[in-house]
């Protein structure tokens, strides 16, 4: 059920999980929108005695002041906890700058709450829906494999070639086709994209790993035995060097470059 609609948030309530999903739509915000939006969802949280609460940052495109850090804290994060709020779960920002200022606010703020990050809604969901769920099945790739692959090696002008080849019944043909397209498309963005990644210095590959797992700037800086000031750096110096736009980025290079 939809509780509030105005040109920056969609708030929606679902009442048989205690659940609120705010969705920002993706416009421009200054700081008066953006602690006025707030303070309509903490509103929200505390009046329907919310458990559980979404918040779909994926066109949140709004770099949170340090200043506001505190604000958020007290007048937000603070009486949401108190009026029983027990999970505070996030999709990330595509825009690098914005997610990380958001993880920020919690990081500075010594934050009452500890916040999860998800790509997407579904991922938030299942999540928040883990205790009541059996198991989930996950797709077994051994069953779409037969026992020969046929390896050829070629020779011509340009060199030494091979050829595989491998039978699949054709009831998988849809999986493995897709399953080979990912792993072209990672092959092209290695081939077209690994000077930026080896311009990386040991320690920045470190962070990007502690990064896209979600990690807090506090964390990782006690994990890797540094101040968080030397990780905010080498955050800033991974942003640059990767000329990453979005957050997702950040991900494709640590996916397709083994960092995870």
């Amino acid at each position: 059920m939809i509780v509030y609609d105005s040109d920056n948030i969609l708030v929606n309530y679902i009442e048989s999980q205690d659940m609120l999903i705010t969705t920002w739509k993706g416009t421009q915000l200054d700081t008066s929108l953006f602690m006025k939006e707030l303070q309509m969802c903490r509103d929200f949280c505390c009046n329907l005695n919310i458990k559980r609460a979404i918040l779909n940052q994926e066109s949140f495109n709004y770099v949170i002041p340090s200043k506001l850090f505190p604000w958020i804290e007290e007048e937000i994060n603070v009486p949401g906890y108190k009026n029983g709020v027990q999970y505070f779960v996030f999709v990330v920002a595509e825009t690098t700058m914005s997610q990380f200022s958001v993880m920020d606010s919690f990081d500075e703020a010594e934050s009452v709450f500890t916040p999860h990050f998800f790509l997407n809604q579904n991922e938030a969901l299942e999540y928040l829906e883990a205790p009541k769920k059996e198991k989930i099945q996950l797709i077994d790739p051994t069953v779409f494999l037969e026992d020969d692959i046929l390896l050829e090696v070629t020779k011509d002008e340009v060199g030494n070639k091979a050829i595989i080849q491998m039978e699949v019944p054709i009831d998988a043909l849809p999986y493995n086709l897709n399953m080979l397209k990912k792993y072209m498309d990672g092959m092209h963005f290695l081939k077209n994209n690994w000077k930026k990644f080896a311009s990386l210095t040991k320690r920045e590959k470190l962070v990007l790993k502690h990064l896209v797992k979600g990690r807090m700037t506090k964390e990782i800086a006690v994990k890797l035995f540094i101040s968080e000031t030397t990780v905010k750096t080498h955050r800033q110096n991974i942003i640059r060097k990767l000329n990453a736009k979005h957050l997702i980025d950040l991900y494709k290079y640590a996916t397709v470059f083994g960092v995870v």
